[in-house]
Protein backbone atom coordinates (compact mmCIF):
# COMPACT_ATOMS: atom_id res chain seq x y z
CA UNK A 1 0.00 0.00 0.00
CA UNK A 2 1.33 3.45 -0.83
CA UNK A 3 -0.04 6.97 -0.68
CA UNK A 4 -1.47 6.70 -4.22
CA UNK A 5 -3.61 3.75 -3.10
CA UNK A 6 -5.22 5.61 -0.20
CA UNK A 7 -8.11 8.08 -0.04
CA UNK A 8 -8.75 10.59 2.71
CA UNK A 9 -12.37 10.95 3.81
CA UNK A 10 -13.14 14.07 5.84
CA UNK A 11 -16.40 13.97 7.81
CA UNK A 12 -17.70 17.55 7.72
CA UNK A 13 -21.48 17.18 7.42
CA UNK A 14 -22.63 17.91 10.97
CA UNK A 15 -24.49 20.98 12.13
CA UNK A 16 -22.32 21.66 15.22
CA UNK A 17 -25.43 21.94 17.40
CA UNK A 18 -23.52 22.01 20.72
CA UNK A 19 -21.17 24.69 19.45
CA UNK A 20 -23.83 26.88 17.86
CA UNK A 21 -21.71 27.77 14.82
CA UNK A 22 -20.31 25.63 11.98
CA UNK A 23 -17.11 24.12 13.40
CA UNK A 24 -15.85 23.58 9.85
CA UNK A 25 -15.51 27.37 9.51
CA UNK A 26 -13.81 28.15 12.84
CA UNK A 27 -10.68 30.25 12.22
CA UNK A 28 -7.47 28.36 12.96
CA UNK A 29 -3.89 29.29 12.02
CA UNK A 30 -4.92 31.72 9.31
CA UNK A 31 -7.53 29.47 7.71
CA UNK A 32 -10.64 27.54 8.71
CA UNK A 33 -10.50 24.32 10.70
CA UNK A 34 -11.65 22.39 7.62
CA UNK A 35 -9.05 23.92 5.29
CA UNK A 36 -6.39 23.28 7.96
CA UNK A 37 -7.39 19.60 7.94
CA UNK A 38 -7.21 19.51 4.14
CA UNK A 39 -3.77 21.15 4.19
CA UNK A 40 -2.40 18.61 6.69
CA UNK A 41 -3.68 15.74 4.53
CA UNK A 42 -2.11 17.23 1.40
CA UNK A 43 1.17 17.87 3.26
CA UNK A 44 1.17 14.21 4.29
CA UNK A 45 1.05 13.17 0.64
CA UNK A 46 -2.53 11.95 0.15
CA UNK A 47 -3.86 13.27 -3.15
CA UNK A 48 -7.33 11.71 -3.27
CA UNK A 49 -9.42 13.66 -0.78
CA UNK A 50 -13.18 13.28 -0.29
CA UNK A 51 -14.95 15.94 1.79
CA UNK A 52 -18.43 14.96 2.98
CA UNK A 53 -20.65 17.98 3.56
CA UNK A 54 -24.25 18.19 4.76
CA UNK A 55 -25.44 21.01 7.02
CA UNK A 56 -24.19 24.38 5.77
CA UNK A 57 -22.88 22.68 2.59
CA UNK A 58 -23.23 25.72 0.32
CA UNK A 59 -21.67 28.07 2.86
CA UNK A 60 -18.72 25.71 3.45
CA UNK A 61 -18.17 24.99 -0.26
CA UNK A 62 -17.58 28.71 -0.84
CA UNK A 63 -14.59 28.61 1.54
CA UNK A 64 -12.82 25.71 -0.17
CA UNK A 65 -10.61 26.82 -3.07
CA UNK A 66 -9.23 23.44 -4.05
CA UNK A 67 -10.22 21.88 -7.35
CA UNK A 68 -8.50 18.58 -6.50
CA UNK A 69 -10.99 17.81 -3.74
CA UNK A 70 -14.06 15.73 -4.35
CA UNK A 71 -16.96 17.20 -2.42
CA UNK A 72 -19.89 14.86 -1.83
CA UNK A 73 -23.11 15.89 -0.16
CA UNK A 74 -24.83 13.76 2.46
CA UNK A 75 -28.45 14.85 2.22
CA UNK A 76 -29.25 12.52 5.15
CA UNK A 77 -26.74 14.20 7.50
CA UNK A 78 -29.42 14.81 10.16
CA UNK A 79 -29.92 11.04 10.53
CA UNK A 80 -26.50 10.73 12.19
CA UNK A 81 -22.82 10.08 11.70
CA UNK A 82 -23.34 6.67 10.05
CA UNK A 83 -24.85 8.17 6.90
CA UNK A 84 -21.94 10.60 6.58
CA UNK A 85 -19.35 7.83 6.89
CA UNK A 86 -21.23 5.69 4.35
CA UNK A 87 -21.41 8.61 1.92
CA UNK A 88 -17.65 9.13 2.23
CA UNK A 89 -16.67 5.47 1.97
CA UNK A 90 -18.95 4.98 -1.03
CA UNK A 91 -17.14 7.87 -2.76
CA UNK A 92 -13.73 6.17 -2.45
CA UNK A 93 -12.58 5.03 -5.91
CA UNK A 94 -12.54 1.27 -6.51
CA UNK A 95 -8.77 1.28 -7.13
CA UNK A 96 -7.98 2.53 -3.61
CA UNK A 97 -6.87 -0.05 -1.06
CA UNK A 98 -7.73 1.97 2.05
CA UNK A 99 -9.33 5.13 3.38
CA UNK A 100 -8.16 7.26 6.26
CA UNK A 101 -11.18 8.79 7.99
CA UNK A 102 -10.73 12.27 9.42
CA UNK A 103 -12.87 14.49 11.62
CA UNK A 104 -13.00 18.12 10.52
CA UNK A 105 -12.51 19.47 14.03
CA UNK A 106 -9.09 18.34 15.26
CA UNK A 107 -6.96 21.48 15.58
CA UNK A 108 -3.82 19.51 16.45
CA UNK A 109 -3.96 17.08 13.55
CA UNK A 110 -0.54 16.99 11.88
CA UNK A 111 0.88 15.70 8.63
CA UNK A 112 3.40 13.73 10.74
CA UNK A 113 0.58 11.84 12.45
CA UNK A 114 -1.11 11.13 9.11
CA UNK A 115 2.14 9.78 7.61
CA UNK A 116 2.64 7.62 10.70
CA UNK A 117 -0.88 6.18 10.36
CA UNK A 118 -0.16 5.27 6.73
CA UNK A 119 3.30 3.84 7.48
CA UNK A 120 1.76 1.64 10.17
CA UNK A 121 -0.88 0.58 7.64
CA UNK A 122 1.84 -0.44 5.20
CA UNK A 123 3.69 -2.53 7.78
CA UNK A 124 0.61 -4.08 9.43
CA UNK A 125 -0.15 -6.59 6.70
CA UNK A 126 -2.58 -8.61 8.82
CA UNK A 127 -4.52 -5.67 10.28
CA UNK A 128 -7.65 -4.22 8.65
CA UNK A 129 -7.78 -1.10 10.85
CA UNK A 130 -4.88 1.05 12.02
CA UNK A 131 -5.30 3.79 14.62
CA UNK A 132 -3.18 6.00 16.84
CA UNK A 133 -3.66 5.94 20.58
CA UNK A 134 -2.71 8.31 23.35
CA UNK A 135 -1.98 6.13 26.36
CA UNK A 136 -4.90 3.68 26.12
CA UNK A 137 -7.32 5.96 24.25
CA UNK A 138 -7.78 5.32 20.53
CA UNK A 139 -8.03 8.52 18.52
CA UNK A 140 -8.43 9.81 14.98
CA UNK A 141 -7.53 9.65 12.15
CA UNK A 142 -8.12 5.94 11.55
CA UNK A 143 -7.11 3.93 8.49
CA UNK A 144 -9.63 1.37 7.25
CA UNK A 145 -8.51 -1.11 4.60
CA UNK A 146 -10.91 -2.00 1.79
CA UNK A 147 -11.73 -5.30 3.57
CA UNK A 148 -13.82 -3.23 6.01
CA UNK A 149 -15.74 -1.08 3.51
CA UNK A 150 -18.88 -3.22 3.17
CA UNK A 151 -19.33 -3.25 6.96
CA UNK A 152 -19.94 0.51 6.93
CA UNK A 153 -23.27 -0.12 5.18
CA UNK A 154 -24.67 -1.73 8.35
CA UNK A 155 -23.99 1.29 10.56
CA UNK A 156 -27.03 3.18 11.86
CA UNK A 157 -27.69 6.59 13.44
CA UNK A 158 -24.73 7.86 15.45
CA UNK A 159 -22.65 4.72 14.99
CA UNK A 160 -19.20 5.30 13.57
CA UNK A 161 -16.00 3.52 12.75
CA UNK A 162 -15.58 2.41 16.37
CA UNK A 163 -18.33 -0.14 15.82
CA UNK A 164 -15.98 -1.97 13.44
CA UNK A 165 -13.05 -2.17 15.85
CA UNK A 166 -14.17 -5.46 17.40
CA UNK A 167 -15.22 -7.00 14.07
CA UNK A 168 -11.86 -6.69 12.31
CA UNK A 169 -8.21 -7.15 13.13
CA UNK A 170 -6.98 -3.85 14.49
CA UNK A 171 -3.55 -2.49 15.25
CA UNK A 172 -2.80 0.65 17.24
CA UNK A 173 0.39 2.58 17.77
CA UNK A 174 1.38 5.01 20.51
CA UNK A 175 1.22 8.75 19.75
CA UNK A 176 2.82 11.07 22.30
CA UNK A 177 1.07 14.38 21.57
CA UNK A 178 -2.06 14.35 23.76
CA UNK A 179 -3.44 17.42 22.00
CA UNK A 180 -4.68 15.14 19.21
CA UNK A 181 -7.48 14.11 21.59
CA UNK A 182 -8.98 17.60 21.38
CA UNK A 183 -11.85 17.98 18.98
CA UNK A 184 -14.07 21.03 18.89
CA UNK A 185 -17.64 20.30 19.97
CA UNK A 186 -18.36 23.00 22.57
CA UNK A 187 -17.44 26.58 23.46
CA UNK A 188 -15.13 25.17 26.17
CA UNK A 189 -13.31 23.15 23.49
CA UNK A 190 -12.82 26.37 21.54
CA UNK A 191 -11.18 27.94 24.58
CA UNK A 192 -8.86 24.92 24.90
CA UNK A 193 -7.62 25.29 21.32
CA UNK A 194 -5.06 27.92 22.21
Amino acid sequence: MNYKNISAVILAAGESSRLGTPKQLIPWRGMTLLTYTIQQIEDAGINDIVVVLGAFAEKIKKTINNEQLRIVINNQWASGKASTIRTGINAVPKDKQAAVIFLCDQPYLSSDLIRTVIENGESALEADIIAPRVKSQICNPVLFKRTTFNAFNALQGEEGGKQLFSRFKMQTFLWQDERILLDVDTVDDLKNMN
